[in-house]
Protein backbone atom coordinates (compact mmCIF):
# COMPACT_ATOMS: atom_id res chain seq x y z
CA UNK A 1 0.00 0.00 0.00
CA UNK A 2 1.26 3.62 -1.15
CA UNK A 3 2.08 6.03 2.02
CA UNK A 4 0.07 8.94 1.88
CA UNK A 5 1.66 12.21 1.55
CA UNK A 6 1.96 14.29 4.71
CA UNK A 7 0.34 17.70 4.46
CA UNK A 8 1.98 20.04 1.84
CA UNK A 9 3.52 22.76 3.72
CA UNK A 10 1.60 25.42 1.44
CA UNK A 11 -2.34 26.13 1.74
CA UNK A 12 -4.79 27.07 -0.37
CA UNK A 13 -4.83 30.34 0.87
CA UNK A 14 -1.16 30.96 0.63
CA UNK A 15 -1.41 29.89 -3.08
CA UNK A 16 -4.21 32.71 -3.71
CA UNK A 17 -1.67 35.29 -2.18
CA UNK A 18 1.02 34.18 -3.88
CA UNK A 19 -0.91 34.24 -7.24
CA UNK A 20 -2.29 37.68 -6.11
CA UNK A 21 0.86 39.40 -5.71
CA UNK A 22 3.00 37.57 -8.67
CA UNK A 23 -0.35 39.49 -11.21
CA UNK A 24 0.55 42.13 -9.09
CA UNK A 25 4.09 42.52 -9.31
CA UNK A 26 4.14 42.04 -12.73
CA UNK A 27 0.82 43.92 -13.57
CA UNK A 28 1.91 45.70 -16.51
CA UNK A 29 3.35 42.75 -18.70
CA UNK A 30 0.62 40.78 -17.41
CA UNK A 31 -2.29 42.84 -18.24
CA UNK A 32 -0.93 43.90 -21.38
CA UNK A 33 -0.43 40.09 -22.63
CA UNK A 34 -4.01 39.61 -21.41
CA UNK A 35 -5.55 42.48 -22.96
CA UNK A 36 -4.06 42.11 -26.58
CA UNK A 37 -5.21 37.93 -26.84
CA UNK A 38 -8.67 39.36 -25.21
CA UNK A 39 -9.01 42.08 -27.94
CA UNK A 40 -9.02 39.42 -30.53
CA UNK A 41 -11.55 37.11 -28.75
CA UNK A 42 -13.75 40.58 -28.44
CA UNK A 43 -13.73 41.43 -31.88
CA UNK A 44 -14.66 38.25 -33.19
CA UNK A 45 -17.36 38.00 -30.92
CA UNK A 46 -18.70 41.33 -31.86
CA UNK A 47 -18.42 39.96 -35.51
CA UNK A 48 -20.74 37.02 -34.35
CA UNK A 49 -18.93 34.71 -36.02
CA UNK A 50 -20.74 31.59 -34.54
CA UNK A 51 -18.22 28.47 -33.85
CA UNK A 52 -15.18 30.86 -35.77
CA UNK A 53 -15.61 33.08 -32.82
CA UNK A 54 -15.73 29.95 -30.28
CA UNK A 55 -12.25 28.52 -31.92
CA UNK A 56 -10.52 31.69 -32.07
CA UNK A 57 -11.68 32.61 -28.27
CA UNK A 58 -10.38 28.68 -27.30
CA UNK A 59 -6.74 29.53 -29.15
CA UNK A 60 -6.54 33.13 -27.61
CA UNK A 61 -6.98 31.41 -23.93
CA UNK A 62 -4.14 28.82 -24.71
CA UNK A 63 -2.02 31.22 -25.80
CA UNK A 64 -2.80 33.46 -23.04
CA UNK A 65 -2.02 30.39 -20.63
CA UNK A 66 1.11 29.92 -22.15
CA UNK A 67 2.60 33.10 -22.02
CA UNK A 68 1.39 33.85 -18.91
CA UNK A 69 2.98 30.34 -17.37
CA UNK A 70 6.22 31.48 -19.00
CA UNK A 71 6.18 34.87 -17.11
CA UNK A 72 5.17 33.34 -13.95
CA UNK A 73 7.81 31.06 -14.11
CA UNK A 74 10.37 33.66 -14.78
CA UNK A 75 9.05 35.80 -12.21
CA UNK A 76 9.27 32.82 -9.47
CA UNK A 77 13.01 32.71 -10.50
CA UNK A 78 13.15 36.29 -9.58
CA UNK A 79 13.78 37.89 -12.97
CA UNK A 80 11.17 40.74 -14.45
CA UNK A 81 8.96 39.26 -17.25
CA UNK A 82 8.23 42.02 -20.17
CA UNK A 83 5.24 41.60 -21.90
CA UNK A 84 7.30 41.33 -25.61
CA UNK A 85 9.37 38.48 -24.12
CA UNK A 86 6.30 36.98 -23.29
CA UNK A 87 4.28 37.39 -26.56
CA UNK A 88 7.44 36.38 -28.84
CA UNK A 89 6.71 32.63 -27.38
CA UNK A 90 4.30 32.75 -29.74
CA UNK A 91 7.18 32.32 -32.03
CA UNK A 92 9.02 29.47 -30.00
CA UNK A 93 9.59 26.02 -31.31
CA UNK A 94 7.76 24.47 -28.93
CA UNK A 95 4.49 26.86 -29.26
CA UNK A 96 2.50 24.63 -31.67
CA UNK A 97 2.83 21.30 -29.80
CA UNK A 98 1.73 23.73 -26.23
CA UNK A 99 -1.30 25.07 -27.93
CA UNK A 100 -2.08 21.84 -29.15
CA UNK A 101 -2.54 20.32 -25.60
CA UNK A 102 -4.10 23.47 -23.90
CA UNK A 103 -7.00 23.13 -27.04
CA UNK A 104 -7.17 19.30 -26.31
CA UNK A 105 -7.14 20.28 -22.64
CA UNK A 106 -9.53 23.07 -22.38
CA UNK A 107 -11.92 21.45 -25.15
CA UNK A 108 -12.45 18.23 -23.02
CA UNK A 109 -12.83 20.53 -19.73
CA UNK A 110 -15.77 22.70 -21.53
CA UNK A 111 -17.03 18.97 -23.07
CA UNK A 112 -17.15 17.38 -19.47
CA UNK A 113 -18.92 19.93 -18.26
CA UNK A 114 -22.21 18.40 -19.97
CA UNK A 115 -21.74 15.98 -16.65
CA UNK A 116 -21.23 18.63 -13.92
CA UNK A 117 -19.16 16.90 -12.38
CA UNK A 118 -16.37 16.43 -15.16
CA UNK A 119 -14.57 19.96 -14.90
CA UNK A 120 -14.11 18.94 -10.93
CA UNK A 121 -12.44 15.98 -11.44
CA UNK A 122 -9.91 17.11 -14.51
CA UNK A 123 -8.72 20.43 -13.71
CA UNK A 124 -6.99 19.70 -11.18
CA UNK A 125 -5.65 16.34 -12.91
CA UNK A 126 -4.23 18.00 -15.51
CA UNK A 127 -3.44 21.73 -13.62
CA UNK A 128 -0.01 21.80 -14.47
CA UNK A 129 0.04 19.87 -17.44
CA UNK A 130 1.30 23.34 -19.86
CA UNK A 131 3.95 24.02 -17.28
CA UNK A 132 5.03 20.66 -17.94
CA UNK A 133 5.28 20.68 -21.45
CA UNK A 134 7.53 23.83 -21.22
CA UNK A 135 9.85 22.67 -18.48
CA UNK A 136 10.72 19.29 -19.25
CA UNK A 137 9.72 19.12 -23.25
CA UNK A 138 7.41 16.03 -22.53
CA UNK A 139 5.16 15.13 -25.65
CA UNK A 140 1.47 15.38 -25.02
CA UNK A 141 0.83 12.00 -23.66
CA UNK A 142 3.58 12.76 -21.05
CA UNK A 143 2.50 16.28 -20.00
CA UNK A 144 -1.15 15.17 -19.25
CA UNK A 145 0.70 11.54 -17.77
CA UNK A 146 3.60 13.96 -15.93
CA UNK A 147 0.62 16.25 -14.68
CA UNK A 148 -1.66 13.07 -13.24
CA UNK A 149 1.57 12.16 -11.39
CA UNK A 150 2.59 15.61 -9.89
CA UNK A 151 -0.31 16.27 -8.75
CA UNK A 152 -1.33 12.80 -7.42
CA UNK A 153 -2.37 13.32 -3.34
CA UNK A 154 -2.80 17.04 -3.58
CA UNK A 155 -6.00 17.14 -6.20
CA UNK A 156 -8.38 18.62 -3.49
CA UNK A 157 -6.15 21.89 -2.34
CA UNK A 158 -5.99 22.20 -6.09
CA UNK A 159 -8.88 22.13 -7.04
CA UNK A 160 -9.99 24.46 -4.34
CA UNK A 161 -7.79 27.46 -5.56
CA UNK A 162 -8.91 27.03 -8.97
CA UNK A 163 -12.55 27.03 -7.41
CA UNK A 164 -11.93 29.76 -5.19
CA UNK A 165 -10.58 32.43 -7.82
CA UNK A 166 -13.55 31.41 -9.69
CA UNK A 167 -16.32 32.03 -7.75
CA UNK A 168 -14.28 35.00 -6.32
CA UNK A 169 -14.62 36.56 -9.80
CA UNK A 170 -18.06 34.91 -11.16
CA UNK A 171 -19.38 37.09 -8.09
CA UNK A 172 -17.48 40.30 -9.78
CA UNK A 173 -18.78 39.42 -13.21
CA UNK A 174 -22.84 38.76 -11.93
CA UNK A 175 -22.17 42.46 -10.89
CA UNK A 176 -21.07 44.04 -13.30
CA UNK A 177 -23.47 42.31 -15.69
CA UNK A 178 -26.34 43.41 -13.36
CA UNK A 179 -25.20 46.96 -13.23
CA UNK A 180 -24.34 47.38 -17.51
CA UNK A 181 -26.04 44.67 -18.86
CA UNK A 182 -24.84 43.22 -22.13
CA UNK A 183 -24.50 46.48 -24.11
CA UNK A 184 -21.30 48.11 -25.16
CA UNK A 185 -19.98 49.30 -22.10
CA UNK A 186 -21.03 46.23 -20.33
CA UNK A 187 -19.08 44.37 -23.20
CA UNK A 188 -15.99 46.39 -22.94
CA UNK A 189 -15.88 46.94 -18.90
CA UNK A 190 -16.23 42.82 -19.16
CA UNK A 191 -13.44 42.18 -21.51
CA UNK A 192 -10.98 44.41 -18.93
CA UNK A 193 -12.70 42.49 -16.31
CA UNK A 194 -11.75 39.02 -17.83
CA UNK A 195 -8.26 40.00 -18.69
CA UNK A 196 -7.99 41.09 -15.03
CA UNK A 197 -8.95 37.51 -13.66
CA UNK A 198 -7.16 35.82 -16.34
CA UNK A 199 -3.91 37.12 -15.22
CA UNK A 200 -4.40 35.96 -11.76
CA UNK A 201 -5.86 32.44 -12.60
CA UNK A 202 -3.02 31.88 -15.08
CA UNK A 203 -0.45 31.86 -12.69
CA UNK A 204 -1.70 28.83 -11.34
CA UNK A 205 -0.23 25.88 -13.08
CA UNK A 206 3.14 27.28 -12.88
CA UNK A 207 2.68 27.92 -9.01
CA UNK A 208 1.67 24.57 -8.62
CA UNK A 209 4.14 23.15 -11.17
CA UNK A 210 7.11 24.22 -8.88
CA UNK A 211 5.56 23.74 -5.89
CA UNK A 212 5.06 20.12 -6.42
CA UNK A 213 8.48 19.58 -8.06
CA UNK A 214 9.93 21.18 -4.84
CA UNK A 215 7.84 19.21 -2.66
CA UNK A 216 7.80 15.98 -4.04
CA UNK A 217 11.41 15.51 -5.90
CA UNK A 218 13.31 18.13 -3.50
CA UNK A 219 13.91 20.02 -6.42
CA UNK A 220 14.30 23.98 -5.99
CA UNK A 221 12.49 26.81 -8.02
CA UNK A 222 15.48 27.78 -9.35
CA UNK A 223 16.57 24.51 -11.10
CA UNK A 224 13.31 24.09 -12.17
CA UNK A 225 13.07 27.52 -14.11
CA UNK A 226 16.52 27.30 -15.12
CA UNK A 227 15.08 24.95 -17.95
CA UNK A 228 14.09 27.83 -19.72
CA UNK A 229 17.36 28.89 -20.17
Amino acid sequence: MATPLPAPSWTVTSVLERSYTLARDNFAAFFTVAVIFGAVSLVVNILSLGLLAGLVGLVCSVATSICLTWGTLQAIAGRKPEWEPMLRQLQGPMFGRLLLLGCIQYFVIAVSAIVVIGPLFLIPLWAVTIPVMMIERADIGGAFNRSMDLTAGRRLPILGAFLLWFVIFAIGAIVIITLLGHGALGSLVMWIYGALAGIVVHTLPAIFYVLLREEKEGVSPAHVVAALD
